[in-house]
């Protein structure tokens, strides 16, 4: 029988979170660019310029063109510090995988509610609210599932091989058993044969035997 080869558990893999901005990513930077352009249009180039009175009424154009720079900098830069935090606080997987647990739950309550028929659906306990036990059994049941079906099919295995030997040992059984009865008969015969022969021919016939032996040993 082969030794079972130990194999460490394959880590759980993660769910793969989309970098692509899902519904509530998208909803949080349209908001920002809301904000910025509304807070923006606030600052006109009358208000602008209602700022730098002197520079305005001697240069109106080139303060327009100011006003314009400032503004379109302004924006830019707001725009490149909340692309820099989003990237930073990774905000953007952070909601795309808040969409998929609230997704995941969603189907869950419209599964539970179908297999009620109608019924109020019992809520579940919040994990608060669960003793530790429940808690650290409910992250090591996958585990302890994979283990217990690892184990379950090396026991198996182990059986079926047992069993191969254990056949391959009564046959081996029942050879050694086969030969030792024909031993028992051929020695059986012998001894017959044995009863059967005169004892002046058995005599004769041992003479006869020495004395050819003696014939080979002189010729050798």
């Amino acid at each position: 029988m082969s030794a079972p080869t130990s194999r460490s558990p394959s880590p759980v893999q993660a769910p793969t979170i989309q970098q692509t901005p899902g519904p509530r990513a998208a909803a949080l930077q349209k908001l920002y660019n809301d904000a910025i352009s509304h807070t923006l249009r606030t600052c006109s180039y009358s208000n602008f310029a209602s700022s730098f009175p002197t520079p305005a009424s001697h240069a109106p154009d080139a303060m327009k063109r100011l006003h314009t720079d400032f503004v379109e900098k302004l924006h830019r830069t707001c725009k490149l510090n909340f692309d820099q935090i989003l990237r930073d606080r990774q905000v953007v997987a952070s909601l795309n995988d808040l969409d998929r647990l609230v997704e995941d739950a969603r189907k869950r309550k419209a599964a539970a509610e179908q297999a009620t028929n109608g019924q109020p659906v019992q809520p579940p306990l919040p994990p608060h609210t669960l003793p530790a036990s429940s808690l650290y059994l409910s992250h090591l049941t996958p585990l302890l599932s994979e283990q217990q079906a690892s184990l379950s099919s090396r026991l198996q295995t182990a059986q079926s091989e047992n069993a191969d030997l254990v056949d391959t040992v009564l046959e081996q059984r029942r050879e050694i058993e086969r030969l030792v009865s024909q031993l028992e008969t051929t020695i059986a015969d012998i001894d017959a044969a044995n009863e059967a022969l005169p004892v002046d021919d058995m005599n004769a016939l041992t003479e006869e035997a020495v004395a050819l032996d003696m014939d080979l040993r002189t010729a050798g």
